[in-house]
């Protein structure tokens, strides 16, 4: 389903950026660190989206307000907006980058931290984070840290001296997540770990509004140059097209086993299942692993269907209900064997997982052959 979004997202010729405008974390932007792909697997997928350019512009009420690597200054009225925005009950993403933004870092009491290298690493979010939590995600080395108080990490690379990778700033009913750099977001990213997952999280809770007036070089309000960049890509995304569908291949799969049948001499699989059962009642590891098989279904939902992995197990059986009404009625089953516990509850959660993900496949497989 994500392979056939982008499908259709990446239609149209190829236009490749040069000079400084390659650099830039822009929508518009195709190029490795732009956030082109993002844009377009928003707009494919349904969920809104809005990029401003003109001094004019406006963030839309409720929307998440992604501010990446401004290398303008903000002045005091547009820091205050934004923190504004975030004391309503909203969030608002600020990478940082290396350009200096005194208004925004004396009212988050923000700054960069140095990281132990220069390459990149893979880090956590923290348990219980809103936003990251149970995500592996690609970051740079340098990191954020705040003074404020309630300011929080949200994710880690979790080794001894690093900085974090991200911090959640409380203000007021909202928040500001601090990143370093785009680089978890950008397009040579998108498919690594679990960022389309952070764009499925960030689109559930309210249209993404790009905000690029503090970019430079920059052309605001042209018009004619947005419409023609907008349905343009490059062969970086039909790359990306390559990988998640490589993903989607590999993905697990659950299923009995039907090995070869052996000879009466010799032990047969079913044997070795039923010792492989007996061991996990008597190790007591059969809830914990039913658990763990729960949390990689919901996981992979969210990365192919744009259900939240936040959301509860009936809330999101009723989403899926609309569209993959059998699959629906397997996540149902599997919760209520995963609540139940006891002998025999991981067999029946692996086989709700698979009943789920089987729906979800039979309509990607119906979708491609469409196109």
């Amino acid at each position: 389903m994500v392979a056939a979004a982008v499908v259709a997202a990446s239609a149209g010729p190829a236009r490749r950026r040069g000079g400084a405008e390659a650099r830039l974390p822009s929508a518009e932007n195709p190029d490795p660190r732009g956030v082109g792909a993002a844009a377009a697997w928003l707009g494919a997928t349904g969920r809104p989206w809005t990029r401003l350019a003109a001094p004019g512009d406006a963030v839309p009420p409720g929307a998440v307000w992604l501010l990446l690597s401004p290398t303008a200054p903000l002045g005091d009225a547009d820091a205050a907006a934004l923190l504004a925005h975030a004391e309503t009950g909203h969030l608002v993403v600020w990478a940082m980058g290396r350009a200096p933004q005194p208004a925004l870092e004396s009212a988050l009491a923000a700054r960069l931290r140095p990281g132990r290298g220069t390459g990149e690493r893979a880090v956590q979010g923290a348990p219980g984070d809103p936003l990251l939590d149970g995500l592996t995600l690609q970051a740079g080395g340098a990191g954020v840290a705040s003074d404020r108080p309630g300011a929080r990490t949200a994710a880690s690379g979790g080794e001894p001296g690093e900085p974090a990778a991200a911090v959640t700033v409380p203000v007021g009913r909202g928040a500001v997540l601090l990143l370093a750099d785009p680089l978890p977001l950008d397009n040579a990213h998108v498919a690594a770990g679990d960022a389309l997952s952070l764009w499925v999280r960030l689109a559930a809770r309210g249209p993404i509004a790009f905000d690029e007036r503090w970019l430079s070089p920059s052309r605001p309000g042209s018009a004619p140059a947005a419409a023609a960049a907008r349905p343009a890509t490059l062969a970086a995304l039909q790359a990306l097209l390559a990988t998640l569908a490589l993903l989607l291949a590999l993905g697990l799969r659950h299923g009995a086993v039907r090995p070869p049948p052996a000879p009466a001499s010799r032990r047969t699989a079913r044997d070795y299942l039923d010792a492989l059962a007996a061991l996990y009642r008597r190790s007591g590891a059969e809830p914990a692993l039913a658990a763990d098989t729960w949390r990689r279904l919901r996981a992979r939902l969210e990365r192919t269907a744009g259900l939240p992995a936040r959301l509860g197990d009936e809330e999101a059986a009723g989403r899926l209900a609309a569209r993959w009404p059998a699959s629906a009625e397997a996540l149902r089953r599997g919760a209520a064997a995963l609540a139940r516990g006891g002998p025999g509850s991981l067999l029946e959660v692996t086989r709700a997982a698979a009943d789920a993900e089987s729906g979800l496949r039979r309509d990607l497989a119906l979708r491609e052959a469409a196109l």
